[in-house]
């Protein structure tokens, strides 16, 4: 199944090839953002700090004398960077967010229909619809997942602790008692992460293929991947041949990008690449999650 879900998904990718290219228009957008709210807060500072710096010799001994007043003399410059990055990544998370919930909406109106041919009204249309609800779902699974790890950590920090108390200072037992908590935390911290990712990529495909709510998604997901353990196993292989292509691929770039002439080019080639395999992740998730819930396809026409 795994073989025929990850065939099928090449091809729904492929049907619907329209969404590689809204994947570059909003890399490009991301580029644009990037130059906007970080490259010019930044040309602004050095600009600034290019005066400061021809006084460098003088700079020094007052940092020493008044470090409070140093800093606050650069507060401003700090605060501004500071906010420039929290817009940049507000607007960034946003727009994919927004390109996510078209793609995925997109993808599964594709796969349970047959008469279903791409749109850009149909992917607006989905994007607007799943936008907050994708919003919300992410932002609750991070929250678990950040709660989670901290428990965790805070846990094997205690019993390192303990270790340390009870069992005396130095004796050998007490340093492989402390390691084994040491390594149990960052084991576990790493399972729980890698369980999160897979849970939440599974309920983004659940909220938007179901077209149900955030709580309603995340027990479907739950039930879902409880049912269905083979899930784990397919969205490993997903991610191990991924990787095994994107290797193969950045050789091959790193190869030819010795050509001067050929690096725009390289460029250009490897944000298509990454976007073609990024609407194939997603057409593989969804073929597999609406054959291993026998999802109904019908063959009606899609109505906008």
């Amino acid at each position: 199944m795994i073989r025929a879900c990850i065939r099928e998904g090449f091809h729904l990718a492929n049907k619907n090839i329209q969404l590689v290219m809204i994947r570059v228009v909003v890399s490009v957008l991301h580029l644009l953002s990037l130059v906007v709210f970080l490259g010019l807060p930044l040309i602004a500072a050095i600009v600034y700090l290019g005066f400061d710096l021809a006084h460098a010799k003088d700079m020094i001994p007052f940092m020493a004398r008044n470090p409070f007043d140093f800093i606050s003399q650069y507060l401003g410059i700090i605060g501004l960077m500071l906010i420039s990055l929290f817009l940049y990544l507000l607007l960034s998370s946003l727009l994919f967010l927004y390109a996510l919930g078209g793609t995925l909406g997109v993808l599964k109106w594709s796969a349970v229909n047959m008469q279903y041919t791409f749109s850009l009204s149909s992917f607006f249309k989905e994007a607007g619809g799943n936008f907050s609800r994708l919003v919300w779902l992410i932002s609750l699974v991070l929250l678990v997942m950040t709660v989670v790890c901290i428990g965790v950590m805070i846990t094997g920090g205690i019993a390192a602790a303990y270790a340390n108390t009870v069992m005396g200072t130095g004796s050998t037992l007490e340093i492989f008692i402390s390691a084994f908590a040491l390594l149990s935390t960052v084991i576990f911290s790493v399972l729980i992460l890698l369980a999160g990712v897979v849970f939440g990529v599974y309920s983004l495909v659940v909220l938007v293929t179901d077209q149900a709510g955030v709580l309603d998604s995340i027990g479907r997901t739950y039930d879902f991947l409880k049912r269905t353990p083979h899930a784990f196993l397919y969205y490993m292989v997903l991610i191990a041949g991924f990787i095994a292509l994107y290797t193969v691929f950045y050789s091959l770039q790193i190869f030819v990008s010795v050509i001067p002439f050929i690096v725009p080019l390289a460029y250009t080639v490897s944000v298509l690449f990454q976007s073609y395999l990024a609407v194939i992740l997603w057409s593989s998730l969804i073929v597999y999650y609406v054959k291993s819930t026998n999802y109904p396809v019908y063959t009606p026409a899609y109505e906008i």
